[in-house]
């Protein structure tokens, strides 16, 4: 093969090479890269006065393997302590939410009625993302009596609360003939962690999270 003509294929194919992860990172680059953010019990701010309210999130610029980190001020808004618990909801894609995850660097500790803890929320996406031309999810923060994830009381969270949250995997809070879910014979409020009324992967999810968190 002459040497020019080699030189004019690897150059084609470093040119190829660019132009997709441009198209990959202007695929997370849109208006509805966007996370409407809903809170119970808690007000999430923009600044430590807790003057300015967050209702949205725009992710902006998001490369495959990137990890973009947005800072939020949450305060406890009810009369009691509480801890605060944090899941997604309505992904937009669906398949979204196999690329993308949301984290945050909460240490679980309890909050005293009006106290204010700076957060950072972390959306991480994966590396080998594809076919993610936009997205949009919700994002919902809420307070909790207890320490989420301990569903035993015992005050940790570990591998038995996650025992606990599979038994009543698939159940519901009431019988729905129309869904394929079992009925409530192995309900558990307890397990349902963002009280939807049902017991899914996110509320085991949210378990495992917390046994990771906790360590």
């Amino acid at each position: 093969m002459p040497r020019s003509y080699r030189d004019f294929i690897i150059a084609l194919a470093v040119a190829w090479l660019a132009i997709c992860i441009l198209i990959l990172s202007v695929t997370m680059n849109n208006a509805t890269s966007v996370s409407a953010v809903e809170a119970n019990g808690v007000g999430v701010y923009w600044d430590s006065n807790c003057s300015n309210r967050v209702f949205s999130i725009e992710w902006g610029t998001l490369n495959p393997g990137s990890v973009k980190n947005v800072a939020v001020y949450i305060r406890n808004e009810v009369e009691e302590p509480m801890y605060l618990i944090m899941w997604t909801t309505n992904w937009n894609p669906l398949k979204a939410s196999q690329y993308l995850n949301l984290g945050w660097n909460y240490s679980r500790q309890q909050m005293s009625p009006g106290e204010t803890l700076k957060i950072t929320l972390s959306l991480s996406v994966y590396r080998y993302t594809k076919g993610i031309f936009t997205f949009s999810f919700d994002i919902q923060i809420a307070g909790s009596d207890k320490l989420p994830g301990d569903l035993n009381g015992d005050g940790i969270v570990n591998i038995f609360d996650l025992r606990i949250a599979a038994k009543a995997y698939l159940c519901m809070a009431v019988d729905d003939p129309t869904t394929p879910w079992n009925e409530t014979e192995n309900w558990n409020p307890d397990a349902d962690l963002n009280k939807d009324g049902k017991v899914d992967i996110q509320d085991l999810r949210m378990v495992a999270q917390a046994i990771i968190e906790t360590g």
